[in-house]
């Protein structure tokens, strides 16, 4: 083993084909769906390399769906639901899907199944007229191996971006002799893949966010959600008491005990973008209380409790703004 040569994992495809040849599988089984937070490993050029736009090493929430033909339909749209799932979730809205179709002119680039071609993107194209989402049709953006809907969306600087995609594969039911049996006892070679990996890329995923958001996420999607800045070395104990309570309830809070004066406290939140900052004095530790400040600059002074209630009731409701 040592002596082995070992190989990064460039896509999960062909190991999720060999978990779906390692038994037999019967109609009754399809659809079969199999799914797998991974790590893949890619040698992009240096040259086409973004910050986390495009890297090199990267983790998906990828999975694949092994189908017959009359399934197909009600899985693509199972799956182009998911994805607006997530985004409605993550407060993306300014979005529109294509319909990545091949071009029977450059055969040389696809496999070459005009029937197949034909069948699956009418399906798709009948899925998405069903759900009454925008989308357009892009004639020669298909994957090698069938047609695709890419999640197209616009960056800061107006560049024209694909956030992920859903591909529909009929080439692998060949190249890996993925079959099922049938309701007559006999083999069906006749089995579909649909590509899936609604949130893409994570790394690419969060630089959509990071762009999105300006860096100002909600705050059950704020790395930091409350800051807790005490006046005075003097009030570090009644901080430690707030963020002991904070901690224990789920909140994500970070104490600035810096020997620094309030202002810089506040400005350092600020800057870092952190949705709450609660300032904590003599008088908010003798009632109990402390002094909210929200990234809009907007104050009140309430009982710990009392924002405690009010920043998990917004967590749990996952607002986007």
């Amino acid at each position: 083993m040592d002596d082995g040569a070992y190989y990064l994992k460039a896509m999960n495809c062909p190991h999720h084909h060999r978990i779906y040849q390692y038994q037999p599988r019967s109609y009754r089984d399809l659809p079969l769906r199999l799914a797998e937070y991974g790590t893949c490993y890619r040698n992009e050029l240096s040259g086409t390399l973004a910050g986390l736009l495009r890297v090199r090493g990267m983790a998906m929430n990828d999975a694949h769906i092994y189908c017959r033909r009359d399934q197909i339909k009600a899985e693509f749209r199972a799956v182009l639901e998911l994805t607006q799932r997530y985004f409605e979730l993550f407060g993306l809205d300014d979005y529109w899907f294509r319909l990545s179709k091949w071009d029977p002119a450059h055969t040389d680039k696809y496999i070459n199944e005009p029937d197949n071609w034909q069948y699956t993107e009418s399906v798709i194209r009948e899925v998405l007229e069903e759900m009454g989402v925008k989308f357009e049709e892009a004639a020669d953006e298909a994957a090698f191996y069938g047609p695709k809907v890419d999640v197209q969306f616009s960056s800061v600087v107006g560049r024209e971006e694909t956030m992920s995609t859903i591909q529909l594969d009929f080439f692998a039911k060949g190249r890996f002799d993925l079959y099922y049996i049938d309701e007559r006892g006999r083999k069906d070679h006749d089995v579909f893949v649909i590509h899936r990996a609604p949130l893409s890329v994570h790394e690419r995923f969060l630089a959509f966010l990071i762009e999105h958001y300006a860096g100002a996420f909600p705050t059950w999607l704020a790395p930091v959600q409350v800051k807790v800045l005490p006046v005075s070395d003097k009030h570090l104990e009644y901080a430690g008491q707030v963020m002991a309570r904070l901690g224990g309830a789920g909140v994500r809070a970070e104490l600035d005990d810096r020997a620094e004066p309030l202002p810089a406290k506040v400005r350092r939140a600020q800057l870092e973008k952190v949705p709450y900052m609660l300032v904590v004095g003599e008088k908010e530790a003798a009632a109990g209380q402390v002094a909210v400040r929200d990234r809009a600059g907007r104050q009140q002074t309430v009982k710990l409790e009392e924002f405690q209630d009010q920043v998990l009731e917004e967590i749990a409701r996952r607002r986007a703004g």
